[in-house]
């Protein structure tokens, strides 16, 4: 997957009626955009030129690029 969003990420706050979260050390985050789909950006709120989307009211899955990303994103919750 480029470019590189992998790492741990910490909820932060709730988005959209959903929890949304932010790479540890920060660049990224992953956020609801409050109707169909998860999103990985750099900006919450907003795709940007490189992000990956998840349609599916689970967070945890599958993400496919957009923009100039490249490669499929996976989110797993580890507990």
């Amino acid at each position: 997957m480029n470019p590189d969003a992998t790492g741990n990420y910490t909820e932060i706050a709730k988005y959209n009626g959903k929890a949304s979260y932010v790479l540890a050390g920060g660049g990224w985050y992953i956020w609801w955009d409050g109707v169909d789909t998860w999103n990985i950006s750099t900006v919450q709120g907003t795709q940007g030129t490189n992000y990956w989307t998840r349609t599916d009211p689970a967070m945890v899955g599958v993400y496919s690029p957009g923009g100039s990303a490249t490669g499929d994103a996976t989110v797993a919750l580890h507990v």
